[in-house]
């Protein structure tokens, strides 16, 4: 479709009407599922995710966001997995991940929101979280799952070791490489699995997120998101219970100017993020449910104003 389209129609032969259209609107599709705000939803994934599950909040849904910013699908995978194992084996996991700054005890498996000054209170942040996502899972209608960039980081020392969050640690210490869709689906696939087996009922949603990752370069950027883009489209080819909602297209080719982006020109503005959550919503949910979300977050903003008392 062009970006604009002129339609030109004669009148009497001297009249002329011109209609352009100067965007191309995106229209919300069937997507086979219809989601009851009542049931509790779990988010994961990059700031997209954070900033969709406050809006989801603010209206009354439950909506759960444990492991906080998560940008890289290996990292996404690696929590969820540390979240499905036995506590033992998890918290030996989660020992192994801490390490100590002069700021804080932090995890590589996990953002600085889950750090601590000490490290049984890193530890605690962090199986809190997988708590949350353990108990939330078996009656969840629904996982979203975004994610924000296939450019990785690895530990020099173990390059296998893929990390979540860097905590502004020396650049020497990392290697950094954009993974592959293959990467992506091998680790996506058997965890897909094992999620559909805690809860056959359960939809998995991804996005790609729309944040502009710059520091890797507009072509660095693309591509990082391309190969995010094919890898969930494989996921969703081979399991039926996943499909994918295009935030990532929605901000980049309906809206598509920055003047719907922030003061950073990276992340997206709020007015873009609530685009994008009513054509969320015209997709997942019923006209009867946005109504009860209407009304919910009537009473939230009631019920947290505060008078001014003289």
């Amino acid at each position: 479709m062009l970006f604009a389209r002129f339609c030109v129609t004669l009148w009497n032969g001297n009249r002329v009407i011109l209609n352009m259209k100067f965007r191309s609107e995106y229209t919300a599709e069937e997507a086979g599922v219809k989601l009851n705000p009542a049931k509790g939803v779990l988010l994961v994934g990059s700031c997209f995710a954070d900033n969709i599950s406050q809006r989801m909040q603010s209206c009354g849904w439950d909506a759960q966001n444990p492991f906080g910013v998560l940008f890289n699908p290996l990292s996404i995978a690696q929590a969820i997995n540390l979240a499905l194992q036995s506590d033992a084996d998890a918290a030996d996991e989660i020992r192994k991940s801490i390490f100590e700054s002069p700021e804080a005890f932090h995890s590589w498996l996990f953002s600085s929101k889950k750090s601590g000054n000490s490290m049984a209170i890193a530890q605690k942040n962090i199986s809190d979280a997988l708590t949350t996502f353990r108990d939330t899972l078996p009656q969840c209608e629904a996982l979203f799952v975004t994610f924000g960039t296939a450019w990785c980081y690895f530990l020099a020392e173990n390059p296998e070791y893929v990390v979540a969050n860097c905590h502004k640690q020396p650049q020497q210490i990392f290697t950094r490489r954009r993974i592959s869709i293959e990467e992506i689906t091998t680790s996506w696939q058997p965890l897909l699995e094992a999620l559909h087996a805690k809860n056959p009922q359960m939809r998995v949603i991804f996005t790609v997120s729309p944040v502009r990752h710059l520091k890797d370069g507009f072509a660095g950027n693309a591509r990082s998101k391309a190969t995010l883009l094919l890898a969930v489209e494989q996921l969703c080819e081979h399991n039926e219970f996943c499909q994918y909602f295009p935030a990532y297209e929605i901000v980049n080719d309906d809206l598509r100017d920055y003047r719907f982006y922030a003061d950073d020109l990276v992340h997206p503005s709020t007015q873009a993020v609530e685009y994008i959550w009513e054509k969320f919503l015209d997709t997942y949910v019923d006209t009867h449910n946005r109504e009860l979300l209407r009304i919910g977050e009537k009473n939230i903003r009631r019920s947290n104003h505060k008078p001014i008392i003289k």
